[in-house]
């Protein structure tokens, strides 16, 4: 004897999988472009973290005294240009290890800041205008800017991220300007 099986046994019907479908699909269409751009922005974040941590570190160190090879006690110096590291770019997280014992020159000039990332997506670059030891204010732009650039989709077009710095009237280190950006996405 055969029975014929009520819809609540045969499950969901066309009209109901139909509104389903439709239901889980808006959420996911309202969802994934959220997601994408928040992803992004995360990416795009680590570069003016980073540089802001590179400009605070480097605002530490020409406050400190250092003592040069004749012995010599110096203050309001800046580091030396170093960089890109590392050399370059990737989209994936790539660990970035620098120490001052390091052969590196570059590597060594970050350690001595006390930069220490972790992992990086992007290439850091320091590049300074006017090293050395004993500055003091010039009207000329900024004395040293920090270096971001990225390759987020790994298309060969690069993000570019620069903050810049310069000594005030009262002998400290400042920002110079806003944050400049280009390609910020790329």
């Amino acid at each position: 004897m055969r029975r014929r099986a009520s819809s609540k046994e045969l499950g969901l019907t066309l009209l109901e999988a139909a509104l389903l479908i439709a239901i889980v699909g808006g959420a996911f269409a309202a969802f994934f472009p959220v997601f994408f751009r928040e992803v992004k922005t995360s990416k795009i974040a680590e570069a003016s973290a980073n540089l802001e941590v590179l400009y605070q570190l480097t605002e530490a160190y020409f406050e400190r005294r250092h003592e040069d090879e004749e012995g010599m006690v110096r203050s309001k110096c800046l580091p030396p240009s170093a960089g890109p590291l590392p050399a370059k770019p990737n989209p994936v997280r790539t660990p970035l290890e620098l120490h001052t014992e390091s052969d590196d020159e570059d590597a060594r000039v970050f350690a001595a800041l006390g930069f220490d990332p972790g992992s990086v997506r992007y290439r850091y670059s320091i590049v300074t205008h006017h090293p050395g030891c004993g500055l003091e204010r010039r009207d000329q732009g900024p004395d040293i800017e920090f270096v971001a650039e990225g390759d987020l989709d790994d298309d060969g077009v690069y993000s570019l991220f620069i903050r810049g710095a310069a000594i005030d009237e009262k002998g400290k280190l400042v920002p110079h300007g806003p944050l400049r950006v280009r390609d910020r996405v790329e």
